[in-house]
């Protein structure tokens, strides 16, 4: 396992190398595909949760947000688009996509519940991702 070390001796390591901390995107660095480096992931127990999830049954559903909101007369394109994007991952159940309505307005919620029909492919949505 790697060791852990406090700011200050990066910071100090960092300035006998002459590397400038304030110049560099630390979200831009990724690691290799399957190399962890010693590193524990932050998300290991939400892996772990995810792998309970195909196990209660909810694992092959994906919720979809940010979609617009539209009435119902543009209800079917909207739900048209989202089928065909998201059926690029796998296969939609037959009635796969759900789109609450606001029973005052009329219009969708900006969200929807896309369901696969099997639990793996939420596994490869997320490799998507």
């Amino acid at each position: 396992m790697a060791d852990v070390m406090i700011m200050k001796e990066i910071e100090d390591t960092a300035l006998r190398l002459g590397v400038d901390l304030s110049t560099l995107d630390l979200d831009s660095i990724r690691l290799p595909p399957g190399e962890t480096c010693g590193i524990v992931s932050d998300d290991e127990e939400v892996y772990q949760e995810d792998n309970l999830e195909f196990e209660s049954g909810f694992g092959n559903i994906v919720v979809v947000d940010n979609l617009p909101v539209v009435p119902r007369e543009k209800f079917e394109k909207l739900e048209g688009v989202v089928r065909k994007i998201y059926s690029q991952i796998g296969v939609l159940k037959e009635d796969g996509i759900w789109m609450p309505v606001d029973p005052e307005t009329d219009k969708t919620l900006g969200y929807c519940f896309v369901e696969y029909n099997t639990p793996q492919v939420y596994s490869l949505f997320l490799q998507c991702t």
